[in-house]
């Protein structure tokens, strides 16, 4: 009996560390922030989208989304496409309303540029899951047929060392012709 409770305890103890950024974790992205550097070889496919884009530095392509992932913060980067309409479209819509309707707050938005020259906003929205808030960068960006919708959430207690990195990452995507 004595047993079971102590392996359950050390379970317990790895499953709730498991949901939150070690110290060395942290440290690693914190290292890597400097160092994004656009690279076009480094452009990744996003299964299941018409859409590539350089993936920062120890995130994966997640088979769960089409996107990347970061297990060890809890990171995520959505990738969808909205085929047939512009994001200036889109943009009309995203009012703080909007965004009060779907649960998160709008903390900022600002033009963008991407790496292929293509224009898009970028919305910066925060929001609370289980007692822990959040940010989610949301990229609209493309022409006037197709946009390319992104989104990046993480831990907002790790916003100094991610928001800037997502964000050169985000600004790398674009179309590819073909699957």
């Amino acid at each position: 009996m004595k047993t079971i409770l102590t392996l359950s305890l050390l379970l317990y103890v790895v499953f709730c560390n498991a949901q939150f950024p070690s110290d060395s974790i942290i440290k690693n992205i914190g290292s890597i922030e400097a160092d994004f550097i656009y690279d076009e070889s480094e452009l990744v496919a996003i299964p299941g989208t018409h859409v590539k884009l350089q993936a920062p530095e120890h995130f994966l392509v997640s088979k769960e989304i089409p996107g990347l992932i970061h297990p060890g913060t809890s990171t995520t980067v959505q990738v969808q496409e909205i085929i047939g309409t512009s994001y200036v479209m889109i943009q009309q819509a995203m009012t703080p309303e909007h965004f009060e309707s779907q649960g998160v707050t709008l903390v900022s938005s600002s033009p963008v540029k991407m790496v292929d020259g293509k224009s898009g906003i970028l919305y910066l929205v925060e929001f609370k899951v289980n007692g822990f808030m959040y940010e989610r960068l949301m990229l609209f960006a493309g022409d006037y047929n197709n946009t390319i919708w992104i989104n990046a959430n993480y831990p907002q207690s790790a916003k100094e060392l991610l928001q800037d990195l997502l964000t050169k990452s985000l600004l790398t995507a674009q179309y590819i012709d073909q699957l």
